[in-house]
């Protein structure tokens, strides 16, 4: 079951956990279960553009090189959420590019 937490800036917790935004993080430290619940926050907010594209790359990263821990974190909503993601590419050659730094990233943080 998934526990629901109040999110505060859930894009700020999102570039703290190492999202490929311009904008710098805080350099405060997120958990697994903070990002998972910024990440549902910031799905609700229905981003486009960039954003949207930096969201689903870095979800991507996550989904793809830490798939037990994403499973973990997103429950039953985990296919859901992929489904997002897949619809928020527009360019594949970003998507890798955000990706891989998405993967840089997470690897520090998860």
């Amino acid at each position: 079951m998934l526990t629901l937490r109040v999110v505060v800036d859930a894009w700020q917790i999102l570039r703290d956990g190492g999202l490929p935004l311009a904008t710098e993080g805080s350099g405060r430290r997120r958990s697994s279960a903070d990002l998972a619940a910024a990440t549902h926050a910031a799905i609700a907010t229905k981003p486009d553009g960039r954003d949207a594209e930096a969201l689903a790359a870095w979800l991507f990263a996550w989904h793809d090189h830490w798939p037990a821990a994403f499973a973990s974190r997103f429950g039953a909503d985990a296919p859901a959420i992929v489904e997002w993601a897949t619809r928020a590419i527009r360019d594949h050659g970003r998507h890798l590019k955000l990706r891989r730094i998405s993967l840089e990233n997470l690897a520090s943080v998860l």
